[in-house]
């Protein structure tokens, strides 16, 4: 049984308070992301640096990437100078967990 648990989290960028989704991710996700952070820390990478980095197929490290995007934990945007190509950046690593955190110590008051 899969038991995820959403949590939300503020930071400010720009001087803008915004509202970022941060869900917990089952531990072959977070494998995944244990690979890509001790590559790329908090660097930009491409899709076929993720390729290589993860060992797996294009499908799957896609469906891997979607899937770490939707929990928050990864960003993605288009590469400026060709619009196909797509880069990727993990967040903070250190501000997820601590978010996290705090809303566990929360929820046992």
């Amino acid at each position: 049984m899969n038991n995820l648990t959403t949590y939300e989290y503020k930071y400010l960028s720009n001087e803008d308070d915004l509202k970022v989704m941060v869900e917990s991710i089952p531990k072959h996700l977070l494998e995944k992301i244990s690979l890509l952070y001790s590559e790329y820390k908090t660097n930009s990478f491409t899709f076929q640096d993720a390729v290589k980095t993860l060992g797996q197929n294009e499908r799957y490290t896609g469906l891997i990437l979607s899937s770490l995007g939707k929990a928050g934990w990864i960003e993605k945007r288009r590469d400026a100078r060709d619009k196909r190509k797509k880069i990727y950046q993990i967040k903070n690593i250190n501000e997820i967990i601590d978010k996290i955190g705090q809303r566990l110590h929360e929820g046992r008051r």
